[in-house]
């Protein structure tokens, strides 16, 4: 779950709500402060873009937050559920290793990867993007909070696999058989027999996509041919090809032909006419 806050200021102190998920605060853009109360005292910490703050999983926090220094700045708050970090954690677990859940404290930190990946989903929420995307994001913030964040104990990449050619058949087929339907992460890892913390890598080294981009190319070449050779709707043929809204599918659609799906069938329709020798022959007569 993403939440944007947008020009939050109160001096009057807020207490977080307790919640077993790992809460990752990411300055989005401006300039604000933040103090938050710890070990008997208030603290202060300075927030600029691509700041971020890790929140410890069970506990409450106090925070205050003054004036800020720019009037439009932003702030997402990122929940991933403490499932995905336990089984990213066993995951990369060293045999032996005691499966300690690693914690985080409170703190300001910088990371371009963990602000550049929210700003890709506060993007794939305003083009409401399905469950695909959201799983393989979810499945690299486990294992990047875990190897970056985490609390220093050693790690090992195990269970990577390999992903055959077979395999990847058998992924391939499953997609273009299911393109509309809602895929989840897990079921074509499960489908190719590898650990999802490993699956989008092997998929795009074999395929040259992640498995999104892969889905979403299989969708706009099928909604493509639908809106020339049926009557179909812009509205059915996005739902046919496994967008809820109309509006989410001509987005798609016209960032990936740079026209929207009523324009591309206009000009699909004036070519066959220009082709057509009948037209010709009305026009003569």
């Amino acid at each position: 779950m993403v939440d944007l806050h947008v020009g939050l200021k109160s001096n009057e102190p807020y207490t977080s709500i307790r919640t077993p998920d790992a809460r990752i605060g990411v300055s989005v853009s401006g300039r604000y402060s933040c103090e938050f109360f710890s070990r008997s005292r208030w603290r202060f910490d300075a927030h600029s873009p691509g700041s971020i703050c890790l929140h410890r999983n069970e506990h409450q926090s106090r925070y205050r937050f003054p004036v800020p220094e720019d009037s439009d700045f932003k702030w997402a708050m990122i929940y991933l559920p403490v499932g995905q970090l336990a089984s990213a954690a066993e995951h990369l677990r060293r045999a032996g290793q005691p499966d300690n859940l690693p914690t985080f404290n409170s703190l300001v930190d910088r990371d371009p990867a963990i602000a550049h990946i929210t700003v890709a989903l506060l993007r794939a929420m305003t083009n409401g993007e399905g469950n695909l995307y959201a799983e393989t994001v979810a499945a690299w913030l486990a294992v990047h909070l875990i190897s970056r964040h985490g609390s220093g104990a050693c790690i090992e990449d195990r269970n990577a696999g390999a992903i055959s050619d077979a395999r990847l058949s058998r992924v391939v087929e499953f997609m273009s058989a299911h393109f509309a339907e809602p895929l989840t992460l897990e079921q074509l890892a499960g489908e190719a027999c590898i650990s999802k913390y490993h699956f989008t890598r092997l998929f795009k080294s074999k395929v040259g996509q992640t498995p999104y981009q892969f889905l979403a190319d299989l969708r706009m070449n099928a909604a493509r041919q639908m809106l020339i050779s049926t009557d179909l709707s812009v509205a059915q043929v996005g739902a046919a090809c496994g967008y809820s809204t109309s509006p989410h599918f001509s987005a798609a659609f016209t960032a990936k032909f740079s026209m929207t799906p009523s324009e591309f069938r206009g000009s699909r329709l004036g070519i066959a006419e220009m082709d057509d020798p009948r037209a010709d022959d009305s026009a003569n007569q």
